[in-house]
């Protein structure tokens, strides 16, 4: 695989039901894919989808919605692109910081820390998913991690 091969684009409309079979695959929710207030990635290989990924935007900070990559590309650093190319993201459109919530993983190798859900729930409660919490009376399972955005991306 050469460096060429792998693009990183701005998700259309149309590409919603390819972010969604993304999503899917790796058992990702995706509720919302691709609704107002959100910004979304298609990577492809060779003009295939490779992977997905996601930010719904707040005040000043966004949630990380969702990051996969097919199982026949996974273990080759492309994930680690999808997520920092987010970050990078985030970071030109003057976020402060990226929350996400994690049923499992390390987020501490991208410069992330775990926080309390307070934290998150009050930095972007407008954001869709956490509104489909709310909504379901639910709570995000698992873990809630933040990166804050005033560390260089390469101290990642």
């Amino acid at each position: 695989m050469t460096e060429q091969s792998v693009q990183i684009r701005l998700a259309q409309p149309q590409d919603k039901d390819t972010v969604c079979r993304i999503f899917q695959e790796a058992g990702l929710e995706t509720e919302a894919a691709l609704e107002a207030g959100t910004t979304y990635w298609v990577m492809e290989r060779g003009g295939k989808p490779v992977g997905a990924i996601g930010l719904e935007h707040g005040e000043g900070a966004s949630l990380l919605r969702g990051a996969a990559v097919l199982p026949s590309a996974q273990g080759q650093g492309l994930g680690r692109r999808l997520v920092m190319s987010a970050v990078e993201y985030a970071r030109a459109r003057g976020d402060r910081a990226i929350y996400l919530f994690s049923k499992g993983g390390d987020w501490h190798s991208f410069g992330f820390t775990q926080v309390p859900l307070a934290v998150v729930l009050g930095d972007v409660p407008d954001t869709p998913q956490v509104r489909a919490y709310r909504a379901r009376s639910e709570r995000p399972g698992g873990f809630t991690w933040m990166r804050a955005l005033d560390v260089g991306v390469g101290q990642a």
